[in-house]
């Protein structure tokens, strides 16, 4: 990979203060359930936040997180939580001149990083409206279109995987993530690979297998797959080094990653060699953009992943995504395809070419549909 840099990026300096910020709790019916090593999804809850400048302009975030602590210790329970107690109460009412003093004025706090992500966002989108430059620009993106894969979940048979993923790729995605536990890999992978043989496919294990057992990895690895995403559990750092130290498949890093410090100490004990860059799981825009960089610099390539965001969370991983580093597809699934409405006008699809477009609208990317995200809202909290 190239050590080209980002476009000149420089931290927005645009005077903020945060009149008012609400928290809405959403409850999303989902058209289909999605099921991983972590369980299985039939619904969506997550946390939007609408924050508003004293001059009127309003930006939008997203905290997604999961009713249990299966995939990170941030949950929607937590997200509320740290968000009504904690972060919105520390910068509500005050004055900021951007959004990087936002994110330190809370960067004391330990955890939670779905949260900050969220409430970040909504800074940057009030940042990114002000000053009528979109997320994308701001962050240093160079890239208009997003090369976009599919991830499928564990299903009942391969049968029924496969016909899910020659919809999909009929649809024009271009890289094929198979979700794999104990039992559903070897007898899987092989199919997929037979009947897609020109597609990129990779496969991602959610910590899913025991570091002590031998596993399926000799076998995989002989499959050629494009990466081994997260076999083991994100603190199983020496097993994974030890696991990448004998595969040619690169392992790439997902739960193992959720701060800058911990992603750049797994790459340099060699656990992997690519990274998931998921923004909320790493707490916001700026630990992401650092993520980055160090990667860009040393050469690793990283990819754009989700957490079944709405398109306001899915604006925020475009303009991410827009990055030189980004050289993989990303999971970018347009929100049609698990959620009946999306929050955002216009919502977004994916193109012939395998791209979704990356906004081009200062603030979240999107317009905001105040009255679906009325419609869906199980409670509110206001700053005062």
């Amino acid at each position: 990979m190239s050590r080209t840099t980002a476009r000149a990026r420089t931290t927005p300096k645009v005077q903020i203060r945060l009149a008012s910020v609400e928290v809405l709790a959403l409850d999303l019916p989902m058209i289909t359930s999605f099921k991983t090593a972590h369980g299985t999804t039939t619904k969506k809850r997550t946390v939007i936040i609408r924050a508003e400048d004293a001059d009127g302009t309003v930006g939008w975030g997203e905290s997604p997180g999961m009713d249990l602590p299966i995939y990170s210790a941030d949950t929607y329970d937590g997200n509320w939580y740290a968000l009504t107690r904690l972060l919105v109460p520390l910068v509500a009412g005050k004055t900021f001149a951007g959004p990087a003093e936002v994110a330190a004025a809370y960067a004391g706090y330990q955890g939670y990083n779905m949260a900050k992500h969220g409430l970040e966002c909504a800074v940057w989108a009030i940042a990114s409206s002000k000053l009528g430059v979109p997320m994308k620009d701001l962050v240093g993106g160079v890239k208009t279109g997003i090369p976009t894969g599919e991830s499928f979940g564990i299903k009942p048979t391969v049968k029924d995987l496969l016909a899910e993923i020659d919809q999909r790729v009929a649809q024009g995605f271009c890289r094929i993530k198979v979700k794999i536990e104990p039992g559903w890999d070897l007898d899987v992978l092989p199919q997929v690979k037979a009947a897609f043989p020109t597609l990129p496919v990779m496969a991602d294990g959610n910590t899913g297998y025991d570091p002590h057992d031998s596993g399926p990895w000799d076998a995989l690895d002989a499959l050629g797959l494009l990466m081994i995403e997260q076999p083991f559990p994100g603190d199983a750092l020496v097993e994974l080094a030890e696991l990448q130290s004998r595969l040619r498949t690169p392992i790439c890093l997902d739960e193992s990653a959720l701060t800058f410090g911990l992603t750049r100490a797994a790459l340099k004990l060699g656990a992997g060699r690519i990274v998931n860059i998921k923004p909320a799981r790493l707490g916001g825009v700026t630990p992401s953009l650092a993520v980055h960089d160090w990667c860009l610099e040393h050469e690793v390539p990283v990819w754009c992943g989700g957490l079944l965001e709405t398109g306001i969370g899915r604006g925020f991983n475009l303009a991410i995504s827009s990055l030189p580093g980004f050289t993989l597809p990303a999971d970018m699934s347009p929100a049609r395809l698990f959620y009946a409405e999306d929050l955002v006008e216009p919502t977004f699809d994916i193109r012939k070419d395998g791209t979704i477009a990356v906004p081009e609208l200062p603030g979240c990317g999107f317009n905001v549909d105040e009255r679906r995200v009325r419609k869906y809202r199980s409670e509110t909290w206001r700053s005062t």
